[in-house]
């Protein structure tokens, strides 16, 4: 069976919709808890507007939850910058751990999110 490419398309973005509220629930959930870890990923996108197919693009991932009901949730962006954790997090008072990426410094500033280091990140001397 050939499903054409735009039909697919249109089914996944369909799905989208009608599960944003599902993801604005896990979000929710996600910011309310006292610690979060986070840590974004390279994406590569083939075929992506007004983007090289040899750019990257990031996959943010945060995690936390109650302890006997973790969470997790991944935001795609095409940006690594300090813009995607602030928006991501926008409303969130805690502790985030991070590794040491640069781009996370800017969310310390309000003095709502303290910074933690993560240990897998730590350097071995």
């Amino acid at each position: 069976m050939v499903v054409p490419r735009q039909t697919l398309a249109r089914w996944v973005i369909g799905c989208a919709g009608l599960l944003q509220p599902l993801h604005n629930l896990t979000r929710d959930i996600l910011l309310d808890c006292s610690l979060l870890h986070m840590d974004e990923t390279v994406v590569q996108v083939l075929k992506e507007k007004d983007k090289a197919p040899t750019s990257n693009s990031y996959m943010w991932v945060q995690t936390g939850g109650p302890p006997d009901k973790p969470v997790a949730l991944y935001d795609y962006d095409r940006s690594r910058s300090a813009a995607v954790p602030i928006r991501l997090l926008e409303g969130y008072k805690g502790y985030l751990m991070t590794d040491g990426y640069d781009g996370y410094n800017a969310l310390e500033r309000g003095g709502d999110i303290i910074r933690l280091a993560c240990w897998a990140h730590v350097p071995v001397r």
